[in-house]
C-alpha cells in the first residue's frame, strides 16, 4: 500500500480514561504508524492475543494493497496480470467502494488516474482503520479509536459517559488545536498542509495545487472520510454539494486563515479565524 507519514498527524486523540484501563499500541506498518487507543473497565486475559490478531490483520492490508511488493493483488492488477474478477473478494469490494467515492466527487477521488495504474492507497487507509476497529470490538474490546496517520476510527467512548474526543490541529501550527469533535461510533480524517510536497495530486491536471489548506470530514465510515478528506482539498467549495448524497456527514474546511463548516459535528460553532495570527480574509 503506497502511504506517505505527515509532518505532523492532523488529528490527535484527547482526555484520559476516567476510572477505565487503557492501552495504548503503535505498530509501523504501510510505510507509516498506526495507533491503537483502546479502553475498558478491564481487559480479558486474551488481550495479548487480540491484539497480535489486530496487528497481523494490518500487515494483510499491506499484502492485499501494498504497491510497492510485486507479489500483492493490487500489483499484479496493476501490472495486468491478474484479472480483476480473480482478485480477492476484499480488493474487489474496495475497488468497488473507491468506484462510488471517484463517482460522487466527479473525479477529484480517482484511484484509476494514478500514474502506473489503479492505486486505492487514498481509501485503504481509512478503510482500514474502520475495519480492524471493528475487529477489535468484535473481539471483545468495547472502546477502540484507531489513527491511521490521521485517519482515526473510533468506536464506543473514551471514558464512560464521554464520547471520544478528537482535535483538528492548525494547518499553519500543528501544536494548536483549531477545533474538537465529539464522537462515538465513527471517522474523523484530514488532509491539508501536512501533507503538501507529498501525495496530494488533482486528478484532472496531475499536479499539486490545493483549494484548502486543511479538510477535515466526519461520518461513519473511514474509507469514504479518507477518500474525501484529499478530494475536498483540490475541489475548493464545490465538495459541499457532494454531502446532499451523504446526510449525517460533517465538514470543516481551513483556508487562509479562516474555517468554514457545516454539519451536525459542528452545530453551533461560529465561523472565523482559525487561531491568533491568522487573516480573517
Amino acid at each position: 500500500m503506497t502511504t506517505s507519514t505527515p509532518a505532523a498527524a492532523p488529528t490527535v486523540t484527547l482526555a484520559g480514561p476516567g476510572p477505565w484501563e487503557r492501552r495504548v499500541h503503535v505498530e509501523h506498518v504501510w510505510g507509516t504508524v498506526v495507533t491503537f487507543d483502546l479502553r475498558a473497565a478491564s481487559f480479558a486475559d486474551d488481550y495479548d492475543d487480540v491484539l497480535a490478531a489486530a496487528v497481523a490483520y494490518l500487515h494483510q492490508v499491506d499484502a492485499w494493497f501494498s504497491t510497492y511488493r510485486l507479489d500483492t493483488p493490487i500489483a499484479l492488477l496493476r501490472n495486468g496480470l491478474m484479472p480483476l474478477e480473480v482478485a480477492p473478494r476484499v480488493v474487489r469490494e474496495v475497488l468497488d467502494a473507491c468506484a462510488f467515492a471517484r463517482e460522487l466527487t466527479g473525479g477529484a477521488f480517482d484511484p484509476w488516474a494514478v500514474a502506473g495504474g489503479v492505486d486505492p492507497s487514498g481509501y485503504v487507509k481509512g478503510w482500514a482503520a474502520g475495519q480492524v476497529a471493528d475487529r477489535l470490538v468484535r473481539a471483545g474490546i468495547p472502546n477502540v479509536a484507531v489513527d491511521a496517520a490521521g485517519d482515526i476510527a473510533c468506536r464506543g467512548a473514551q471514558a464512560p459517559g464521554e464520547p471520544w474526543t478528537i482535535g483538528v490541529l492548525n494547518p499553519y501550527d500543528t501544536q494548536q488545536i483549531v477545533e474538537v469533535v465529539h464522537i462515538g461510533d465513527g471517522a474523523v480524517a484530514t488532509s491539508g498542509l501536512y501533507e503538501r510536497g507529498a501525495h496530494i495530486v488533482d486528478p484532472a491536471t496531475g499536479d499539486h495545487t490545493v483549494w484548502y489548506d486543511s479538510a477535515t470530514i466526519v461520518g461513519p465510515d473511514a474509507g469514504l472520510a479518507d477518500a474525501l478528506a484529499t478530494a475536498a482539498l483540490v475541489t475548493g467549495p464545490a465538495a459541499a454539494a457532494w454531502f446532499a448524497r451523504l446526510p449525517g456527514w460533517s465538514v470543516y474546511f481551513i483556508k487562509d486563515g479562516q474555517a468554514s463548516f457545516f454539519g451536525p459535528a459542528f452545530e453551533g460553532r461560529r465561523e472565523g479565524a482559525t487561531g491568533s495570527g491568522q487573516s480573517d480574509g
